[in-house]
């Protein structure tokens, strides 16, 4: 059975795709589908990775962390305050290693947001690429292709504006990705959990020795 496609689509007078948006987008592009997944998974286990050297830094009670971590409420708010304590309680070289992991983080918290929480689109007639919109600038895309499709001005003006909308639109919307360009950000987010966890068990290594001695 044939799925029915919900979005917007446009093409200019020669029939040529400037622009089509929707949920089908991402649902006819599987291996896009595969990557953007796999980044939603390793950033959910990149969060736990970043609490649990929060939890270490704070040097205190499990019930202490759960509330710090309450209070501190994301993920980028916890990073902030981890770059206080470290600077605060480490030594130089280990301060230089946490600040440069959660630079990482930051970097790759921005980028996941794109990925994660932005709109779908093809443009063109561009197949390898797909292009990212955020969910406000297409708010007032779609109300504005909406307001002229029903609005009372004759056909052939109101087609020429759409096409101009569209043009417009699709020429500011040019965050693209490739497979391979999400699959770098697959990476990231692997090492970047990798660098997180050494930082936790290393943490945890020079904290037993302290006790010891």
């Amino acid at each position: 059975m044939k799925k029915e496609k919900f979005g917007i689509r446009v093409r200019d007078q020669d029939g040529s795709l400037l622009l089509e948006v929707g949920p089908h987008i991402m649902q006819d592009s599987p291996k896009f589908a595969e990557k953007i997944g796999l980044i939603a998974a390793l950033w959910a286990q990149t969060e736990v990775s970043l609490y649990c050297l929060f939890a270490v830094l704070l040097n205190t009670t499990l019930v202490e962390s759960r509330t710090r971590l309450k209070k501190y409420n994301n993920a980028a708010k916890t990073a902030s305050a981890m770059r206080k304590l470290a600077t605060e309680h480490l030594n130089q070289h280990e301060v230089d290693s946490i600040l440069e992991i959660l630079d990482c983080f930051d970097t790759s918290r921005l980028k996941r947001n794109r990925v994660q929480h932005d709109v779908w689109a093809k443009k063109g007639g561009i197949t390898h690429t797909l292009f990212t919109i955020h969910a406000t600038d297409y708010f007032e895309f779609s109300t504005k292709y909406v307001e002229l499709s029903e609005s009372t001005t004759p056909d052939e003006e109101r087609f020429k504006l759409i096409i101009t909308l569209a043009n417009e639109f699709a020429k500011n919307t040019s965050t693209g990705y490739t497979v391979s360009d999400l699959s770098l950000i697959e990476q990231e987010l692997e090492q970047l959990n990798a660098s997180l966890m050494k930082a936790t068990f290393y943490r945890l290594k020079e904290r037993s020795a302290t006790l010891k001695n």
